[in-house]
């Protein structure tokens, strides 16, 4: 009897509590920034709010702000990574969102950078112009004065 008492006591316990909650899905990471480096795009940004463990992060891109596709996932150890595959004298936006054993969470601001373009400064193109003609200069004259008059 003793037994039977103490089991619907714990069972009438166990239907009271409040019922656990699944993991809600993490909120969207924050401070996300991208920036040229070199031939490269950079990317970076922070965890999302609160005490949640993220598996991996997803990457999307795009080339318009509101058509971003999936491009990428990082591990969730990482708030930060390239995008080696750009086009130069394109725009790209950027969106990344964290996974845990919830779901995906929403989506960051978007970042927007433009890729280097394939033209050089004027001062550049004038300056590898000079140093060419320079030692074209020095080459030719120094193989004049070589030759030897019989």
């Amino acid at each position: 009897m003793k037994r039977l008492a103490v089991g619907a006591i714990v069972l009438l316990l166990i239907l009271t509590l409040p019922a656990v909650r699944a993991d809600d899905v993490p909120g969207a990471p924050l401070n996300l920034e991208a920036e040229r480096d070199g031939a490269r795009i950079y990317l970076s940004w922070e965890p999302p709010e609160g005490n949640v463990t993220v598996l991996e992060y997803n990457v999307y891109r795009g080339t318009q702000p509101n058509d971003l596709l999936f491009y990428d996932s990082l591990d969730g150890n990482y708030t930060a990574g390239y995008d080696a595959e750009v086009l130069r004298d394109r725009t790209y936006f950027y969106a990344v969102s964290a996974n845990t054993t919830a779901g995906e969470g929403a989506m960051s601001q978007v970042a927007i950078v433009e890729a280097p373009s394939n033209e050089y400064p004027v001062t550049v193109m004038a300056l590898i112009l000079a140093v060419t003609s320079a030692t074209l200069t020095f080459a030719y004259w120094r193989g004049r004065g070589s030759e030897r008059s019989p």
